[in-house]
C-alpha cells in the first residue's frame, strides 16, 4: 500500500502507523502552563446565559480575545464556571429476544430551531449529588427508574464557545413490562415536552441515520456513543 502514495504521504502514514502505539502524554507541559485567561469582560447577560469576552495568553505568551456563550455560576458551586449539569447514558436490558436499548429523547429546541434526539439531561440542583440529579432527571424525562454505574469527570460541551461542563452518568434502566412491548410515552415537567425512544443498541447508528434524514438533528454525544459501538464490533471488542 504504502508504494501506491507519494514519498512524503508515505512518510507520514508511517510516522502515524508508529505512534499510535506511543503512550499520549498526559501531563501538562511549560508550554501548556502558559495559557491561561487574564481578564473576563461581561458584553451582556440573560437569564440564562451571558456573553464574555476572554483575555487570554496563548503558548508563545500572545494576548488575545476570544467570545465566550457563559452560564451562570450555581450557588453552592465552590465558585466553579458554569452551572454543574448530568447526561445520562441509560440502557435498558429486555428479555430475549429483544436487544438492550439505549434510553432518548426527543425534543424541540427553540436555538437549533428543530427537534433533536438526545440523552436525557439537566442541571444538579443545589444539594444534589450528580447521581443522584441523573436518576432524577431520568424519571423526569422519560419515566424510568435505575441505578448508576459509571459516573464520568467533568467533560466540555462545547468547548470553542462555551465555559459549560457536563459529567456522563451511566444508569442501567430497572426493566418495566412497558418497555417489553412497543414502547412510546410522553414526560417533561414545567413546560418541557419529552417523546422517550428505546433504540436498540445492536442499530443504534442505522437508526440515528434515518432520524437525520427525517429531518431531526442527533446530539453530538449520542452520534459518538452509537460511532463508538460500530467501531468495538468491527474491531472485535464488544
Amino acid at each position: 500500500m504504502l508504494k501506491l502514495l507519494p514519498q512524503r504521504d508515505s512518510f507520514i502514514l508511517r510516522r502515524i502507523l508508529r505512534d499510535c502505539h506511543v503512550q499520549p502524554r498526559v501531563s501538562m507541559t511549560d508550554s501548556d502552563r502558559r495559557c491561561c485567561v487574564e481578564k473576563v469582560e461581561v458584553l451582556a447577560e440573560g437569564k440564562w446565559l451571558s456573553l464574555h469576552r476572554h483575555h487570554w495568553r496563548d503558548h508563545a505568551g500572545n494576548l488575545r480575545a476570544w467570545e465566550v456563550a457563559s452560564c451562570p455560576t450555581k450557588a453552592g458551586d465552590g465558585g466553579r464556571k458554569g452551572r454543574r449539569c448530568v447526561a445520562v447514558v441509560a440502557t435498558l436490558s429486555r428479555p430475549h429476544p429483544l436487544p438492550p436499548a439505549l434510553v432518548l429523547v426527543k425534543q424541540f429546541r427553540p436555538a437549533l430551531d428543530t427537534h433533536t434526539i438526545e440523552l436525557p439531561a439537566g442541571l444538579v440542583e443545589e444539594g444534589e449529588s450528580p447521581q443522584e440529579a441523573a436518576v432524577r432527571e431520568l424519571k423526569e424525562e422519560t419515566g424510568l427508574g435505575g441505578s448508576v454505574f459509571i459516573t464520568s469527570p467533568d467533560v466540555a460541551l462545547d468547548p470553542g464557545t462555551s465555559d459549560g461542563t457536563v459529567q456522563l452518568v451511566a444508569v442501567k434502566v430497572k426493566c418495566e413490562a412497558e418497555a417489553e412491548s412497543p414502547f412510546h410515552r410522553v414526560c417533561g415537567v414545567d413546560g418541557e415536552h419529552t417523546e422517550v425512544l428505546l433504540l436498540p443498541l445492536p442499530t443504534l447508528q442505522t437508526s440515528l441515520a434515518e432520524f437525520a434524514a427525517n429531518g431531526f438533528l442527533v446530539d453530538s454525544r449520542v452520534e459518538a456513543l452509537a460511532i463508538g459501538l460500530s467501531l468495538s464490533v468491527a474491531s472485535g471488542t464488544e
